[in-house]
């Protein structure tokens, strides 16, 4: 989509890697965490079709996070953490427009985050196995 940038990745190089592209709007996310975490899934809109991606294992408690008309994400922020000998992503919060989701997951280490002054993350892609090796984002103009 015209104006997006890639920013990012923070966490390991485990893994494979996954990119969603960016989208025009981002309908839920479902995060899985326990101590970590495991998974995230994506469902969203581009070109007016609606899909969605699901990255990582199948551990972890669900958290689904729907996202109402005209709300968007406006930043990440987590941790990068070493379990049992991985880098991965250990804690993830995601802030909208409206409402703040998490944090999910348990460990801490080293704290990022990508606060968004205009504009919206679109997007996310990264690396993961098990486990959210890796992430990063997307950013658009809203």
């Amino acid at each position: 989509m015209a104006g997006a940038i890639k920013v990012g990745t923070w966490g390991g190089n485990g893994g494979s890697e996954w990119d969603m592209g960016p989208a025009y709007r981002i309908d839920s996310v479902k995060i899985n965490a326990g101590d970590i975490i495991d998974a995230i899934e994506i469902t969203f809109t581009r070109y007016g079709l609606t899909e969605t991606q699901h990255y990582g294992g199948t551990g972890g408690e669900p958290h689904e996070i729907a996202f109402e008309d005209g709300e968007y994400i406006m930043s990440m922020e987590g941790h990068v953490v070493d379990y049992f000998g991985l880098t991965i992503i250990g804690k993830l919060t995601l802030t909208t427009n409206r409402r703040t989701f998490g944090p999910f997951g348990a460990y801490e280490g080293t704290p990022f985050s990508i606060p968004v002054a205009e504009g919206k993350i679109a997007g996310f892609f990264g690396r993961a196995g098990s486990f959210i090796d890796a992430i990063g984002v997307y950013l658009m103009p809203n």
